[in-house]
Parts: C-alpha cells; structure tokens; sequence
C-alpha cells in the first residue's frame, strides 16, 4: 500500500514556478528546488520524476493562471478594450516592480531551452495562442462595440500585442526606466485607435 503525499502538490509546483521564474531552469538546482518546495527527494522523485517535469507542470500552472495573474483582466469572453488597457497597465506596473526583471517565465523558457525541448516547446506555444487567442478576442469584442476604431484583423492584433508584451518582458530584465516602458505601452496601444 502506497503512502499518501505528505505535501500540496499544488503549492509545491507553484514554488517550483517562482524559483524557474526567478533563477531560470538551467541554475535553478535540484537542491533548491527541494528547499523551495519544501519536499525530500523521494517525494519529489515520486510525484514528479525529474527537474524538466517540475519544470512543465510550472509553466501549464503559470499559463493557467493568466501569467500569475497578469493578464487575468483577458480572462473573459467579454474583454474588450478596457481589458486589453487594463492589462498592459498591469503589466506596466510589474515591470516597474522589484520583480519585474524576472521578465515571463514563458519568454524566459523560450529563449533558454525550449530549442533543446520539442515537447516543452510546444507546451510553450500553446501558452503564447491561448494569450494571443484571448486577446485577439478582446481586440474583436471592442471592435464590435466601437471602442476599437482600428479595423485590423483582431488575430493580426493579438499576433502584435502578444509579441509587444514578450518584447516588454525581456525588455524588462535589463532594468529599462520607467518612462521608457510607458512609451512603448503608449505606442503599443494605439493600434486600438
């Protein structure tokens, strides 16, 4: 008879997710992820298998969750413009933060090994057309409610801003002012006029 898990799965990956945000996947050591998830090496090794699985589960969590939350205004069938706003004035205000220069945890994956990995990156462009799916959607709802004037294809839209934002996010990891940011948002946005 097997033993329950002794520990939140969950909450566990969510660690997880925070240290391969923060450190990347590569530095990030099977020693720290033990510590931060606050198991032992047999229930990680159960539970999980290996770094790279803790690794795709954290990612799917991150995406799941709208960027930890970041783009949680797209959440809705109903977004339109004041969500797409909404959103890149959160994202303005994180970049900004102390933990902005983590950047994404899925632009980060990308650029450090998701050419190594065929299936985690496939995972990772699932997660980039979810957010581009939610906001060329958001992009269409305001069209079709007049508060976009620009009468662009919404998927050439979402394509655009979802590629703005992962620009911001590497972007942010050089530690860019402030004023340089809300340009770019500023610029960015006026494709909804």
């Amino acid at each position: 008879m097997s033993r329950a898990r002794e520990f939140d799965e969950q909450m566990a990956v969510q660690r997880a997710m925070r240290l391969f945000w923060r450190k990347g996947y590569e530095t990030s050591t099977l020693p720290e992820l033990l510590k931060v998830m606050r198991i032992c090496r047999g229930s990680f090794y159960n539970a999980f298998g290996t770094k790279r699985e803790v690794l795709i589960r954290a990612v799917q969590r991150y995406a799941a969750t709208g960027m930890d939350g970041l783009l949680s205004p797209l959440a809705t069938d109903a977004a339109g413009r004041a969500e797409i706003e909404k959103t890149f004035a959160q994202l303005l205000a994180y970049m900004t933060s102390p933990r902005g220069r983590q950047g994404c945890l899925i632009s980060n994956s990308m650029t450090e090994i998701a050419m190594q990995d065929p299936e985690l990156r496939e995972i990772l462009l699932l997660a980039r057309k979810q957010t581009e799916d939610a906001l060329a959607r958001a992009f269409a709802n305001g069209q079709a409610s007049g508060a976009i004037s620009n009468g662009a294809d919404p998927r050439s839209a979402g394509r655009f801003l979802l590629n703005t934002i992962s620009g911001l996010m590497v972007s942010c990891k050089t530690n860019p002012g402030p004023d340089e940011l809300d340009d770019i948002v500023r610029m960015a946005l006026h494709v909804l006029d």
